[in-house]
């Protein structure tokens, strides 16, 4: 089974054109050739086609419609095709929220399938609290956060087509992900102002750089709308066409290969043990955690990975040390205390004599018992306990919540592995058994092969700094000392 994080994929291309605020500094009333002319809300549909690394793989529609006097009705469709690991996908995803005139979010429903599993997300605002409820395999996972500012906007791109920018002017964000629920932060730089192509027009159009969850889009705006995104990383281009145009689009790259690190030969890829790795790339491993205690040490750019079968096995149930308790409950897609879930744990692990064996156990149902299929959704350990399909984010949410539910501490590595030349975006769990061990159930492994380089450990919110390396990433094998 080849690796694929798409997980990570799917949010960088859905989650950054959701929710986010372009709060911060007071507007300017300047008009001088360094200022933009904005502050307005274009009604109307926007449509635009979008490719990755050059390949078309569907359109987005974004659609503003009055609703009363004071408020907005916003839907926003996307319809792609991507190839994975060889299968073809088609992705819809459909959201409709309702907004005050400054698109200050008031409520929203959204609606995401790739063909083989659904995840439905509402969110509405009460107060100061946003409450959102997340809909998967006939189950509501219910989480509430607190919005830090009044002013939520609903999509960071229209926010700040809607406002006026000079040249160097930066914006805080409070930026909504609706897979976690999560108020998260990020930026918005006035680069420069461009003359560019708007539906056959030229327009002075700002160009800003908004940059959160670990990626740096370029966006191009005018006068309340949105005329180009672009991101480097994923070579993902979004680019206005007019609202008639249509036709079936069909992938044609697969989307492994296209973001394949490429990788000096790797001998003997499948043995645990010790092997020192170079990172290299334009890329701020600041953000990232790659020192993991007993698993893997960093030192800049240089990781050190260490795997292999636990020395230290406590008798089953362990006793949890109390730092780690918070690794064995629940999340809001890691559903570890749903019946089901927790009724499959206690029949695997019944007479286990200790917490590796319990682990083993797990690790061999999801192997066994879930199907390999590439798929394109967030991931959710009830769905997959319900549908027993999927890829290695399935196979790992699946596992961390059986363990979790087993009474064994256990997160979500999400990182890189090497298979078949190049080294492939990939998801994967680690265990507390008494120490700390990577598994792999995608791939069959009870101690998780030493190619395992992990990038970011934990929930989503964790993980989207996986990409900024995505794109920009390579790996030189280096001699152990």
């Amino acid at each position: 089974m080849k690796p694929g994080k798409t997980i990570t994929l799917i949010l960088l291309l859905f989650v950054p054109v959701l929710a986010s605020s372009c709060g911060g500094e007071q507007e300017r009333d300047n008009t001088d050739s360094s200022t933009s002319t904005g502050g307005s809300v274009d009604i109307g549909l926007q449509k635009f086609a979008v490719s990755i690394m050059g390949d078309d793989v569907g359109y987005m529609e974004l659609n503003v419609q009055e609703l009363g006097t004071d408020s907005l009705l916003i839907t926003q469709s996307i319809s792609w095709n991507m190839i994975l690991m060889g299968n073809q996908r088609d992705i819809e995803m459909n959201m409709t929220a309702v907004t005050d005139r400054t698109y200050n979010l008031g409520h929203m429903e959204l609606l995401m399938s790739d063909g083989s599993a659904e995840i439905s997300i509402n969110a509405v605002r009460r107060d100061s609290l946003l409450i959102t409820v997340i809909g998967t395999a006939g189950r509501t996972i219910e989480n509430s956060t607190v919005v830090p500012d009044n002013y939520l906007p609903i999509l960071a791109d229209l926010a700040c087509a809607s406002m006026e920018w000079e040249v160097g002017q930066e914006r805080t964000f409070q930026s909504f992900d609706p897979a976690s629920g999560m108020i998260l932060s990020a930026t918005a730089l006035c680069v420069d102002f461009e003359n560019v192509s708007l539906l056959g027009d030229t327009v002075n159009a700002t160009k800003l750089e908004i940059s959160q969850m670990g990626t740096r889009n370029s966006v191009w705006v005018y006068r309340g709308q949105i005329v180009r995104e672009y991101e480097a990383g994923l070579g993902m281009d979004m680019t206005r066409v007019p609202p008639d145009q249509s036709g079936d689009v069909v992938a044609t790259r697969d989307l492994y290969e296209v973001f394949a690190v490429s990788s000096t030969p790797i001998s003997n890829p499948r043995r645990t043990g010790t092997r020192l790795f170079l990172l290299e790339g334009d890329i701020d491993w600041t953000n990232f955690q790659l020192d993991i205690p007993s698993v893997q040490a960093a030192s800049g750019c240089t990781v050190t990975v260490s795997t292999g079968i636990p020395d230290i096995r406590l008798p089953y149930p362990p006793a949890i040390p109390e730092e780690l308790v918070v690794y064995a409950l629940p999340e809001a897609m890691i559903q570890s205390d749903d019946s089901v879930i927790v009724e499959k744990a206690m029949n695997l692990t019944d007479g286990c004599e200790d917490s590796w064996e319990a682990a083993r156990r797990i690790s061999s149902f999801v192997d066994g018992a879930v199907e390999n299929s590439p798929t394109i959704s967030l991931p959710s350990a009830v769905d997959v306990m319900e549908n027993l399909r999927g890829d290695c984010n399935e196979h790992t949410i699946l596992t961390v919540a059986l363990a979790r539910a087993a009474g064994l501490p256990a997160r979500i590595c999400a990182g890189i592995v090497y298979l078949d030349g190049s080294f492939g975006y990939h998801a994967w769990p680690i265990i507390w058994v008494g120490e700390w061990v990577e598994m792999d159930p995608t791939f069959g492994q009870y101690a998780a092969d030493a190619t395992h380089i992990i990038l970011a450990i934990g929930d989503l919110e964790s993980q989207y700094v996986v990409n900024s390396a995505i794109g920009r990433l390579s790996v030189r094998e280096l001699e152990t000392p």
